[in-house]
């Protein structure tokens, strides 16, 4: 992501594929203090390929000493000084020109803004009450103790103190068909210990086989997949089939809410560094809406293990 210096106040401002710069306090994404520049004084946009400065000011726009026309247009370069008005002490330095990319941008004080690479967790990994990442489609969700949301630019997420402000790199146009269009179901292998200390896991996609290993978090995953099973050999309709009330599930596994969703939180990461070479494949195995949380898939396959009955767990309304 391209980024600029306010080179009297320091600060680094992260572009976005439409930047605009100006004294205007709400119609601006970064506010310009000097009074001579414009209340919208000059737009910085990404055409695919470069980032262009247009200027719309009346006082002027300046890049390397060299006065622009007005309401003139000039593809930016490394390293160009911008001044925003007349007042040369007040300039700007383009760090760099890479290509936008969504991010959150910082609402709350005392926050930075985070790009969006692969997936993060709000406020922290310590308290992952909220989870960002990419569909296989393409598109950003929010996950949260109350459902999973697709993200659109300026949509609001993070906790009450804790406040960050959803931007896309470009709007996708895609976003109507996320849903309609979902990618092949993967097939989910545990291999399970006796005494179900050791939870192995294996995820067959499309045309690769991932090979997770043995970890703690794999236990829970279990524990949710057998949920899904006994409903769907129950009979229940797929969209209600393994759904369990997340107070029960931390009572079954001696566990707070905050470290289940901790736990989650690490399946993830490690699913989403396994694919790292197509994370336009990343399947969303834990689905969730309101107290409630479930294995998304219903291809599984349980080998070993106690085969204890999660009947215990039967949801509460």
């Amino acid at each position: 992501m391209a980024r600029i210096l306010d080179q009297h106040s320091g600060k680094i401002v992260n572009l976005q594929s439409q930047h605009i710069f100006g004294r205007h306090p709400t119609s601006t994404h970064t506010v310009l203090p000097n009074p001579d520049a414009s209340r919208i004084h000059a737009v910085i946009t990404w055409d695919g390929e470069f980032w262009w400065l247009q200027d719309s000011s009346s006082n002027g726009t300046i890049i390397n000493n060299t006065q622009m026309q007005p309401g003139g247009k000039v593809c930016l370069k490394t390293s160009d000084q911008i001044v925003f008005g007349k007042n040369t002490t007040h300039q700007w330095q383009l760090l760099d020109t890479v290509s936008p990319q969504s991010m959150l941008k910082a609402i709350s004080p005392g926050l930075l803004d985070v790009i969006l690479e692969d997936i993060v967790a709000l406020p922290s990994e310590q308290n992952p009450d909220v989870v960002i990442y990419m569909t296989a489609q393409g598109a950003w969700v929010c996950e949260s103790q109350s459902g999973t949301t697709l993200l659109k630019s300026g949509d609001r997420v993070g906790v009450v103190d804790k406040v960050w402000q959803f931007i896309e790199a470009a709007l996708c146009v895609q976003t109507q068909m996320v849903v309609e269009n979902q990618p092949t179901s993967p097939r989910f292998y545990f291999n399970v210990s006796q005494n179900e200390e050791h939870v192995f896991l294996k995820i067959q996609l499309a045309h690769e086989e991932i090979d997770l290993g043995q970890r703690t978090h794999h236990y829970l995953l279990l524990l949710l997949a057998r949920k899904r099973q006994e409903d769907k050999a129950a009979g229940l309709q797929t969209k209600e089939q393994g759904w369990i009330d997340k107070e029960l599930l931390s009572d079954m596994l001696k566990l707070s809410e905050n470290h289940i969703n901790i736990q989650i939180y690490r399946f993830r990461k490690q699913l989403l560094s396994a694919i790292s070479s197509k994370p336009t494949s990343f399947p969303q195995v834990i689905e969730r809406r309101r107290r409630e949380i479930r294995f998304g898939y219903e291809d599984i396959d349980i080998q070993g293990g106690t085969m204890a009955s999660t009947d215990n767990l039967t949801v509460v309304g």
